[in-house]
């Protein structure tokens, strides 16, 4: 029987342990790398959902109440401004049976939303009444406008279709909203786009 060594060494030798340390640093910093790759994407989704989420519903509540567009509760006509980037109307908006005074509008990258309720007999619809909400934070600044206005016999006549600003008023009945969504961050990706159009229920003439 031979006796062992005595001198053999135990443990790393230097060598070894800076190779060790070597390793473990790189495999730190790729975990690292991952997870900040993973957090930023995951981030950017959920504002990227949220965003597509927010606009989705922005533009089924428009929709919704540009269709009960009617006359005013003072007697004035269901559309009051009909330009490219701001629409206003009158229409029930909440439920009471009494005509709102609605206006959508563009501030900056926000989408806004006006409301002015009537008073009593006689009927006005006080400027310093309105009471105005963010329906969307995250608009792309396009050169299209956001809302598009067509008669009663759209789609079948398109050489007067869109409507030219002084025919829009008295002449619209179907409304089409284009609007462009970019979520903020680095990350995001290009922005993406919602189109929809909405025929005004009550003014409808080919019946």
């Amino acid at each position: 029987m031979k006796q062992k060594d005595t001198n053999d060494q135990k443990g790393f030798t230097l060598l070894e342990v800076i190779i060790a340390v070597f390793l473990f640093s790189i495999i730190v910093a790729l975990v690292s790398v991952f997870a900040v790759f993973f957090f930023r994407n995951y981030s950017f989704s959920f504002e990227e959902q949220q965003s597509i989420g927010q606009a989705q519903g922005s533009l089924t509540q428009m929709v919704r109440e540009i269709r009960k567009a009617r006359n005013g509760d003072d007697g004035s006509w269901p559309l009051l401004a009909t330009n490219n980037n701001d629409f206003t109307f009158y229409a029930d908006v909440n439920g009471d049976n009494r005509t709102d005074k609605v206006r959508y509008f563009i501030s900056g990258t926000e989408l806004r939303r006006g409301v002015i309720e009537p008073t009593q007999v006689p009927v006005t619809y006080p400027a310093q009444n309105e009471k105005i909400s963010v329906l969307i934070s995250s608009l792309q600044a396009t050169s299209s406008a956001m809302f598009t206005y067509y008669n009663g016999d759209w789609p079948g006549d398109t050489v007067n279709n869109p409507l030219q600003p002084s025919q829009r008023i008295f002449n619209t009945r179907f409304v089409q909203i284009n609007m462009t969504v970019k979520p903020a961050g680095s990350f995001a990706t290009k922005p993406f786009q919602l189109i929809s159009g909405v025929s005004i229920r009550s003014m409808k003439d080919n019946l």
